[in-house]
């Protein structure tokens, strides 16, 4: 799945709000915390967790790892709980109104989400990513 969204701040903002891993649960509603097992910066290779709500009364730990890292340009994720992994590559590019066009690459194999579901569910992720950006000064 691929989704594209326009964001009115510099590539380099919205690649550092992406890349700040641990800043995920502002936008990414199912995310309650990211603890990194590497230290600062993000780089290829950096890894940690994500303490995930999968049902009102269900909690998931998901490990992450950096597996693509490109300052201002590409940005790839692996997550994995059990059978379930989702890879994402995210990439960042000025727009012609002088913001940034943020397109995400999205794969999700070995849950019984529905992909309709999923890619609802990504919109609305980045459609929060992009209100939680703007709205910094």
């Amino acid at each position: 799945m691929e989704q594209s969204i326009i964001i009115a701040r510099p590539v380099a903002a919205v690649f550092a709000y992406r890349s700040a891993l641990e800043q995920t649960r502002e936008w990414q509603t199912d995310v309650l915390a990211t603890q990194l097992a590497t230290v600062a910066p993000v780089a290829v290779g950096t890894h940690g967790t994500e303490s995930r709500r999968q049902t009102k009364d269900v909690l998931s730990e998901w490990d992450i790892v950096i597996t693509e890292f490109e300052l201002n340009h590409v940005l790839g994720i692996v997550s994995s709980c059990g059978a379930v992994h989702i890879r994402e590559r995210d990439f960042f590019t000025a727009s012609d109104d002088g913001g940034t066009r943020y397109t995400a690459h999205v794969e999700m194999t070995g849950s019984p989400l529905p992909a309709s579901v999923f890619h609802k569910r990504t919109v609305e992720e980045l459609t929060r990513f992009r209100t939680r950006l703007e709205a910094q000064v």
